[in-house]
């Protein structure tokens, strides 16, 4: 079922073209009718972070009186009260407060098997396309109305095991060092992107993730 979004009628590919490869160790990154195709890297990985805090931490009997609360706890105010705290096991007591959407952090490997411009260079200004958002330069507002938009949702493929989306492109680095052929296009290149879901995730939609 999540491998028919990648086949749709009329979806430009970008990107890696080699069928010896395993579709499981490919990486397909989708916008619109645009996609692009690269080999995972190695490095490629997945981060779910969930924020817990101890809002707690501070508090004591004696936190609205600092200094009191310091000579309580050194036995110096009342003889046979060192060692002892007005601190409680509330003070640790974590809160939960969301979860960090999902996040990629993707090393993804292009490179050209007959055409470097369509495999390589395209399927990089691809990506930066998708980034970019198309804004106006002075106004907001068009003479027609129109406003500027940001960069749209892109959905991900890793590995042919389930699509995760929509999501957002953070970060975009490749090397402009990267080895050409002698027309000038590239001939491979590995880029880092990072990527994170434009939400959080339900416990109800992890199941999804595991294909």
């Amino acid at each position: 079922m999540a491998a028919l979004v990648w086949q749709q009628r009329g979806m430009q590919v970008l990107g890696v073209n080699d069928p010896k490869v395993s579709p499981y160790q490919k990486c397909w990154i989708k916008q619109g009718n645009t996609c692009v195709v690269g080999i995972i890297g190695e490095g490629t990985s997945r981060e779910l972070q969930a924020n817990w805090n101890s809002p707690f931490e501070s508090d004591s009997v004696g936190s609205q009186f600092q200094k009191t609360g310091g000579i309580l706890q050194s036995g110096e105010l009342v003889e046979g009260t060192r060692g002892m705290t007005s601190i409680t096991t509330l003070a640790s007591r974590q809160v939960w407060e969301g979860n960090q959407p999902l996040a990629f952090n993707i090393s993804l490997l292009l490179y050209a098997l007959v055409d470097g411009k369509r495999e390589v260079d395209d399927a990089i200004q691809a990506l930066y396309q998708f980034i970019s958002p198309e804004v106006r330069a002075i106004s907001p507002v068009g003479s027609n109305g129109a406003m500027g938009r940001i960069p749209s949702s892109v959905y991900v493929n890793i590995g042919r095991n389930a699509v995760y989306g929509p999501c957002v492109i953070e970060n975009i680095s490749d090397p402009l060092d990267a080895p050409r052929y002698q027309d000038g296009y590239l001939s491979s290149s590995l880029l880092n992107i990072t990527i994170q879901s434009e939400a959080m995730l339900n416990r109800s939609d992890v199941p999804r993730m595991f294909g």
